[in-house]
């Protein structure tokens, strides 16, 4: 796996730092790559896998707020602000989720911040109903 580049994940810490939890706040997962001259970012919480109890096997997302105007401020500039709702349609892994394109650190960046994990990535966390404990998965 590459590496980010400092600055990139300098970004993406801030950007998780602003993701206030309503719970205990799972892992947080960073996809990123490099795209027609733009850098593409996406976080998202990963989801809870339950262990144990009526609910076993069972995911759900962590809960979360995120300080959009701290976001923007991160920015040098900002070109594109915009909020999805709802999947777009049964392909659609990225659904619900809040996008900006700016410039950081003289970088081109088209950040997106997920509702949820997309469904493709595992549990980041166990929650052991019996042992009541977490376990951190990645």
């Amino acid at each position: 796996m590459v590496s980010p580049p400092a600055w990139l994940q300098e970004l993406a810490n801030a950007i998780a730092a602003l993701m206030t939890p309503v719970e205990v706040l799972s892992p947080i997962g960073c996809h990123f790559c490099f795209v027609e001259k733009h850098w593409e970012i996406t976080l998202f919480a990963s989801d809870t896998e339950i262990v144990g109890g009526q609910k076993d096997g069972g995911q759900r997302p962590s809960r979360f707020s995120l300080d959009l105007k701290r976001v923007v401020e991160l920015f040098g500039s900002v070109s594109s602000l915009r909020w999805q709702a709802l999947p777009l349609g049964p392909q659609d892994e990225l659904g619900a989720h809040f996008s900006l394109e700016g410039e950081f650190e003289g970088q081109p960046v088209w950040l997106r911040v997920l509702a949820k994990s997309p469904r493709r990535f595992d549990a980041g966390r166990k929650a052991h109903v019996y042992e009541l404990s977490w376990e951190e998965t990645w």
